[in-house]
């Protein structure tokens, strides 16, 4: 059984739920428990062997605060979110949780069909699945020449020195990384991040002056 740990709010998560946000914000208005939403995530901490993450939320239309764990389940793999990340859209209630990681034995999520099981303070449970698809040959590197245009949408994120996001928005025409880091204050590096669909790829840190996360 994969446990996750209570979540903590660190940039990452940050960048997630805002990422989250704008997709769940134009979801149908009717929802229910079994409604869920997931993305694939690949960080790329440097331009090979990105680590995966899979993020997870499910709508609610009871009171969303009620919502106690969601079990998530692929063949022989089982993940259990107790006090799950509970956050309100423009329209709906959401719970669920961003940092699930890949099963102890693998290096990877497995693609195809899962399953999800949410439960109520009252002991109340909804059922439903959810498919995880990712082309995993194109994104066992990263380039920016690879998510350039097509079906990737780009966002810039800058950072603090120690990790606080500080900015977040599309990538706009002829906007240069020393421009931004320039320009935002107190920033030390940025990152590129895609999305085509459930998909979403953390671009590699960079930073100020072009110097490493040592300084050098």
């Amino acid at each position: 059984m994969e446990k996750p740990p209570p979540e903590n709010f660190n940039f990452i998560s940050i960048v997630f739920l805002l990422l989250c946000f704008a997709l769940f914000s134009c979801a149908e208005d009717k929802v229910n428990a079994s409604e869920s939403q997931a993305n694939i995530v690949f960080d790329f901490e440097d331009e090979k062997n990105p680590v995966q993450r899979l993020s997870v939320f499910l709508a609610v239309s009871s009171n969303v605060r009620r919502v106690e764990n969601i079990s998530v389940k692929c063949g022989e793999y089982f993940w259990k979110i107790e006090n799950p990340i509970l956050f309100q859209s423009r329209e709906n209630s959401w719970a669920g949780y961003m940092h699930l990681s890949p099963p102890s034995n693998l290096a990877k999520f497995p693609r195809g069909e899962y399953s999800f099981e949410c439960v109520d303070a009252a002991g109340n449970s909804a059922q439903g699945i959810f498919f995880v698809e990712y082309d995993e040959n194109s994104l066992k590197e990263f380039s920016y020449e690879k998510f350039s245009g097509g079906r990737w949408k780009e966002r810039l994120a800058a950072y603090s020195e120690t990790g606080d996001l500080l900015y977040f928005d599309e990538i706009k025409k002829n906007q240069h990384d020393e421009v931004i880091l320039k320009n935002v204050r107190d920033s030390r590096y940025l990152r590129h991040i895609y999305q085509a669909r459930n998909v979403i790829c953390l671009g590699p840190k960079v930073f100020k002056g072009g110097v490493d996360k040592n300084g050098q």
